[in-house]
């Protein structure tokens, strides 16, 4: 019984050898001593990447908390609103559709430019004076150039006269005048926590928003340089 032999030929390990050329290997040295130099700095990138991180999200965990703020002081300034309205024996009610056509914000926000951090102003406008009054500065500024000995003589008398007549009357810019001088408590009370979430947390808030979309756009060249390296 005849059985197939498998001849399997060996060649000598100087015939499988390749002959690497001397360019070649250059290129490769070339190429490790650019590794070698990369990977501290990818190691400083990737720290880098790291703070960021760590920065963004310490910052959303305050964002978190200072919506929770604004969330609990609009909570309970509607609420206030809710049981005034429900305790109020007249028949009007309190809400927008009964505001002055005259309104006018109590609070101002402005955004305070050329700082490295934004930050947020809050502004209360002054109290106007009377229309009286400017009607009667100016008038004694037109006569001054004229007879301003009698225009002084005439003012001196009528200050002798009327002694509060030359003090500055200010116009009120309470919203709560609109109804009255006696208002409900609860009224008060929602006016009170609807100025708190102006004047505390939503800057705040507004702030932290920034804050966060800078160390969004870090993040994401950082993580560009990283891939290109």
């Amino acid at each position: 019984m005849w059985l197939p032999i498998l001849v399997i030929d060996t060649f000598p390990a100087s015939k499988l050898d390749t002959v690497v050329p001397e360019n070649m290997a250059e290129g490769v040295d070339s190429n490790q001593e650019k590794l070698k130099m990369a990977v501290p700095e990818r190691e400083e990138l990737l720290n880098r990447l790291d703070s960021l991180w760590e920065q963004y999200l310490e910052l959303l965990d305050q964002y978190q908390k200072v919506q929770a703020q604004i969330s609990a002081h609009f909570s309970s300034g509607f609420l206030s609103l809710a049981q005034a309205n429900f305790n109020n024996s007249s028949g009007t009610r309190y809400g927008q559709d009964y505001y002055d056509e005259r309104m006018q914000a109590s609070r101002t926000v402005t955004m305070v430019s050329g700082l490295p951090v934004p930050s947020v102003a809050i502004c209360i406008p002054e109290p106007q004076t009377s229309s009286q009054d400017s009607t009667s500065s100016s008038s004694e500024s037109k006569d001054s150039n004229g007879i301003s000995e009698r225009a002084t003589g005439l003012a001196n008398s009528s200050s002798k006269k009327e002694p509060t007549s030359s003090t500055p009357k200010h116009k009120s810019v309470d919203p709560l005048r609109w109804y009255g001088l006696l208002v409900p408590p609860a009224l008060r009370s929602a006016q009170a926590s609807f100025i708190q979430a102006v004047e505390g947390p939503i800057p705040r808030l507004v702030t932290l928003s920034k804050e966060l979309r800078s160390l969004e756009i870090d993040i994401g060249r950082t993580r560009k340089q990283i891939r290109k390296m």
